[in-house]
């Protein structure tokens, strides 16, 4: 019996990828390589004219063309539908998943929140049919319409779904309409029975799309101590943690509201290393947090009294005098639970890291746990592009100290980034198979950064990444020097999600241009990076072809780093 004590990661097939339900992302990016080089894809603010060569506005094009063919095989291939399906077994009246069964007859209550779980609900409600009774799921603000639009109906549930759809979150910020999906959720979890099942489906997004703050919080005061957090650069088990403290529903707390019913969640996740306590932070699973790391964690930050609301520190003077029951009521309370995590980003990496090998690329999967600083990360990404061009052009040139050279190069360059260290035989394996195939280079890095707001722009992570990147290389002297003999680069920071940040952009690509091509551009691109304000400055940099829209994807594993490096002649 698997209980709250443990989760089960459930190993999904990879082969469904052209099967009748095949994403329509996909579908939509590939009805024309029109639209795959930027046309109708990527954002077009023709405000400026570039000063780029037609060259480099050539090889710019194949490295957006190419990049986001191997972004939407990454993102196709976590269609949340489809791994519901692969868990979920019906048998007359038994419900199979992962080998624990159940007894369904018209009693289960479907309880979602998320990015990606309108799929979710079809594909519970295709299987289940007549054994749904209802349920209320909570969605990002605008997704039914978006995926009307995109010819995406397969994403949404049927015309006679039992599930009250909400919509909320605008721009994945709580608000009141979310807030009324999540109290609607609670009275539905209370109102069940030892004859229930509520089947929990969670994705990334999940917390902003469930907030149930606890008395005396309000919804103004959690949000504005989270923000501040975020802005200071927070991670997200930071995050979460705070979230669990000062909620109602979170931090196991969903779950005991259902008791006695039996509790089944399916948890798409967009957290590195897949803990279900803080995927969305954690409404089904035990917290073993408690109001005390909060505080440490708003003390680390140089938040007090001065910076927050009285409430949150009320809040968490009242938690923390009834731990120590609540700990032992959420493990006695939660033995009815079973989570199973059903998604994940390695997934997504490994069909992408397919797509890059039969789009003729010698491929590799970096990382599936890429965190810390996007600027920082930029700086590793400039520096690993920078060292597969070097021993690349090494190997080209028949040097015999190829091995001591690449790694005198990834130590000079990656310092900062020691987690990283044990890839470098890993990179140059595929650097030589590149170089004797003839091939270009692509490494693919997935996980989630964090940015330290300082200023006051418009933008999220991956454009952040992205910017940073396209500085670093824009003022790399090693880098131009293999530009100048014909190496082509770039970057692509994407969240599957689509959404980065409150804008309308999933990500951008940075690709490295001649020295001088963006003083001629006439913008200092570190003023805008200063400022956090990424998205403006690719609305207008290259007229806005770097800068990558999708829209929402109806899916989140986190975000996709795509790293082509193309040799001269490959």
């Amino acid at each position: 019996m698997i209980t709250n004590q443990g989760v089960t990661r459930v190993m999904l097939r990879t082969s469904w990828l052209a099967s009748k339900n095949t994403c329509c992302i996909t579908k939509h990016a590939l009805r024309s390589t029109k639209n795959l080089c930027g046309s109708s894809s990527y954002l077009m603010a023709a405000n400026i004219s570039t000063s780029l060569t037609q060259e480099e506005n050539d090889f710019g094009m194949l490295l957006r063309k190419s990049a986001r063919q191997i972004f939407d095989a990454g993102v196709q291939s976590v269609v949340p539908g489809n791994m519901v399906r692969d868990v979920l077994h019906l048998k007359g009246k038994t419900l199979t998943v992962n080998q624990q069964q159940y007894h369904v007859d018209h009693n289960v209550h479907i309880v979602a929140f998320g990015k990606a779980v309108t799929g979710m609900v079809r594909a519970v409600e295709d299987v289940l049919g007549e054994n749904v009774a209802g349920g209320i799921a909570s969605i990002p603000s605008g997704i039914k319409d978006m995926l009307k639009d995109r010819d995406c109906r397969n994403l949404l549930p049927s015309f006679e779904s039992k599930v009250k759809l909400m919509e909320g979150a605008l721009n994945n910020i709580p608000d009141a309409q979310s807030l009324a999906a999540a109290t609607e959720i609670a009275a539905l979890a209370e109102s069940l029975t030892e004859k229930d099942i509520m089947l929990v489906l969670i994705s990334g997004g999940g917390s902003a799309l469930l907030p149930a703050p606890a008395p005396p919080v309000s919804l103004e005061d959690k949000l504005h101590t989270i923000n501040l957090l975020a802005s200071r650069g927070a991670t997200i088990k930071q995050l979460n943690t705070v979230r669990k403290n000062l909620s109602t529903l979170k931090g196991g707390r969903l779950a005991k509201l259902a008791y006695p019913a039996q509790v089944i969640s399916l948890i798409l996740s967009d957290i590195i290393g897949d803990p279900i306590d803080l995927i969305a932070s954690g409404p089904t699973a035990p917290d073993h947090s408690s109001p005390g790391d909060c505080l440490k964690i708003l003390q680390d930050f140089g938040l007090g009294v001065e910076q927050l609301p009285p409430s949150i520190f009320q809040c968490l003077s009242i938690q923390d005098s009834t731990t120590a029951l609540m700990s032992q009521a959420a493990l006695t309370h939660l033995s009815h639970v079973n989570n199973f995590i059903i998604g994940s980003n390695a997934i997504a990496v490994a069909s992408a890291i397919n797509c890059a090998k039969d789009l003729g690329y010698s491929a590799l999967n970096f990382s599936c746990a890429v965190d810390g600083e996007a600027k920082d990360v930029a700086k590793m990404y400039v520096a690993l592009a920078t060292a597969i061009s070097e021993v690349y052009h090494s190997c080209k040139s028949q040097l015999t100290d190829k091995k001591e050279h690449f790694c005198h190069t990834w130590q000079s360059l990656q310092v900062a980034f020691n987690p990283f260290r044990d890839k470098v035989q890993d990179v140059e394996d595929t650097v030589k198979a590149a170089v004797r195939d003839n091939k270009p280079v692509c490494i693919i890095g997935a996980g989630e950064t964090v940015v330290t707001i300082t200023g006051s722009g418009k933008g999220g992570r991956n454009q952040e990444l992205a910017l940073a990147a396209h500085i670093v290389m824009e003022t790399s002297l090693p880098l131009q020097k293999f530009h100048h003999l014909g190496y082509r680069v770039g970057l692509l920071s994407a969240g599957t999600d689509g959404q980065d940040g409150p804008t309308n952009a999933a990500g951008a690509l940075a690709v490295l241009n001649s020295s001088t091509a963006m003083r001629q551009f006439g913008l200092d691109s570190e003023s805008f990076l200063r400022n956090n304000d990424s998205y403006t400055f690719y609305k207008t940099w290259n007229d806005g072809k770097d800068l990558l829209i999708t829209g929402l994807t109806g899916t989140n594993v986190m975000d996709l780093h795509i790293l082509l490096v193309h040799p001269p002649e490959s």
